[in-house]
């Protein structure tokens, strides 16, 4: 099982890579043609807007609802026996090419998809100008009304990029990564290409005409793929798993619209800060995603899938009751529990180990890697300013991010979808609460360190609670002397987890001391050198450091190196050799 998880982290990660790259070449290309004006503001509104819209409406459900679902279709589709007869020999299919279980259920689903899509697309473009009213209250008149029209013009993108996860979601499920994983790239294609070939004519608008093409772009880039799987869009609410889909989606729904309040509180509060506070939040955020798209999300898209089937083991062992004359104590535990636990302690040490030396980089040198990346064009060296003071209080998060991001997929695969969405809420809270105190002091500022709060608020209430819910899934296997935070501790320590971040931590400490100290006695006296000069001395600094860390790592004895480096041997064996992933 940590075999197929590193192999599904690996293809995913991949993937995840080309797309975060190309997010960060995009907003460098916007940055290059805006700076951190009130024109990328805007842009960064229509973004809010349709990224919001989209995780409301469908992209929230890939990871609570979809891929749990699918996933035990296509499990139930390879599993069960084969049809007796012509059936079970018809040119040699694989099963879950002859009985469509997963088909039924991807087309119901497709298209309720479209029935609730389509008529809120519309919505949305009639309330336009109550929409940037709200979000851009802090912009000019001339500005709101720019912003307005853009908006409409987005909307569309919202349909497109829904089905796409649909389609994206049972890629999953069949455990196939490297489609859906580089098919994301293509958004930011089509924004990187609206933004050098379209603005020239279109100004701010062929920015947007580059966000359609790109959601086109990873809609079609889906389809092919699934030949193997007969489907065809169809209106059949009564399909069991659309219904099962609604209701795990129902308490991630209300979730967030909570979070699309304080999505849209947060907009408009920076809108008052200062014309260029969304476009350099923007940027910074680019930064943060970066790492966590590269680990945190690679990983829980490629342990959900696994987790999920043996959780689902895990509930139908319990629904069917504790067999006869099964002796009480240790005995009881399903064999798949201890896998579900194995998989989710893996995923977590993997997740500190990976996002640790890339929070310290971001944290130490802030300033020069935003000057590096995005400084050119109308991005000036306020811009630059700007930006790293919003990377450097966004980039503390990055850890507990990375952790509660495997935390969640956890427990979706539980199929538990309430306990994310009310923590969700909780901590919704807490940032309105330091948002509003703080930012008439610190500005913009303030908002970053209310986001960095609820993110890391977040994660750490997670861990908590998830171990105490896998703990009491099957009576009787619980530690008899440890209650409360104590069954909490030594679960964490049996799962080597205190080990695990005691020797990231000291690696990591030994990592910001070299980049402290490199950044003092060579970056900052060449800071007057060619940028491209430059640019080799921060690059050389980043990879001393992180040579630091992996050999304080090594030196500590963390096993999970190996495991690290094991997955990307396993990425490029089947990139380049191709496999069953590759379909």
């Amino acid at each position: 099982m940590p075999r197929r998880v590193a192999t599904a982290a690996s293809l995913v990660m991949v993937g995840n890579l080309a797309s975060r790259v190309l997010g960060l070449v995009r907003d460098q290309t916007i940055a290059a043609l805006f700076g951190a004006s009130a024109h990328a503001s805007i842009f960064g509104v229509i973004s809010r807007v349709s990224t919001m819209v989209y995780d409301l409406l469908i992209g929230g459900a890939l990871t609570a609802a979809l891929v749990p679902v699918f996933s035990e279709y296509a499990r139930d589709d390879t599993t069960s026996p084969a049809p007796s007869g012509k059936e079970a020999t018809d040119g040699g299919k694989r099963p879950d090419e002859r009985r469509d279980r997963l088909a039924g259920a991807l087309g119901a689903t497709v298209g309720a998809a479209l029935l609730v899509l389509i008529p809120v697309v519309g919505l949305l473009i009639v309330a336009a100008p109550q929409i940037m009213a709200f979000m851009g209250e802090g912009f000019a008149p001339e500005m709101q009304d720019l912003g307005m029209r853009l908006v409409r013009l987005a909307m569309p993108s919202v349909a497109l990029l829904g089905l796409a996860s649909v389609l994206m979601a049972a890629h999953y499920a069949r455990e196939r990564f490297v489609r859906p994983s580089f098919a994301t790239a293509l958004y930011n294609v089509g924004i990187i290409a609206g933004a050098l070939l379209l603005t020239p004519f279109f100004g701010l608008g062929g920015l947007v005409l580059g966000l359609l093409a790109g959601a086109a772009l990873q809609c079609a880039a889906q389809s092919p793929a699934l030949r193997g799987v007969r489907w065809r869009a169809l209106v059949n609410f009564r399909h069991p798993a659309l219904r099962r889909i609604v209701r795990l989606y129902a308490p991630v729904a209300g979730g967030l619209v909570v979070s699309a309040g304080v999505t849209s509180l947060d907009t408009r509060l920076a809108s008052q800060t200062g014309a260029g506070s969304i476009a350099a939040m923007r940027y910074a955020t680019t930064l943060v995603q970066l790492p966590l798209g590269l680990v945190a999300t690679a990983l829980s898209f490629a342990t959900l899938p696994v987790l999920s089937k043996q959780a689902a083991a895990v509930v139908a062992w319990r629904r069917a009751g504790r067999p006869e004359g099964l002796p009480a104590g240790e005995a009881e535990q399903p064999p798949d529990l201890a896998a579900y636990r194995a998989t989710l302690t893996l995923t977590l040490r993997l997740a500190l180990l990976c996002i640790a030396p890339l929070t310290v980089a971001l944290l130490v040198l802030h300033q020069p890697v935003v000057r590096l990346l995005f400084e050119r064009g109308a991005f000036t060296a306020d811009s630059t300013d700007i930006t790293a003071l919003a990377l450097l209080f966004y980039a503390p998060q990055l850890p507990f991010v990375a952790i509660d991001q495997v935390l969640i997929a956890a427990f979706y695969a539980l199929q538990n979808t309430r306990t994310p969405v009310l923590v969700g809420v909780v901590t919704a809270g807490l940032y309105v609460v330091v948002a509003l105190a703080l930012v008439d002091e610190w500005g913009m500022p303030a908002l970053v360190f209310a986001n960095t709060v609820q993110n890391s608020a977040h994660g750490i209430i997670l861990a908590v609670l998830l171990w105490r819910v896998v703990d009491g899934m099957v009576p009787g296997v619980q530690r008899p002397d440890s209650q409360g935070p104590g069954r909490l501790w030594h679960a964490v320590r049996d799962a080597g987890l205190s080990r695990a971040v005691l020797r990231v931590g000291v690696a990591a400490a030994a990592m910001a001391g070299t980049l402290l100290a490199l950044d003092r006695a060579v970056l900052t006296p060449a800071a007057g050198l060619p940028v491209p000069v430059w640019g080799l001395l921060l690059v050389g600094a980043g990879v001393v450091g992180m040579s630091v860390y992996a050999g304080a790592l090594w030196l500590l004895g963390a096993e999970d190196v190996r495991q690290v480096a094991a997955i990307g041997r396993r990425a490029w064996r089947r990139l380049s050799g191709g496999g069953p992933d590759d379909t």
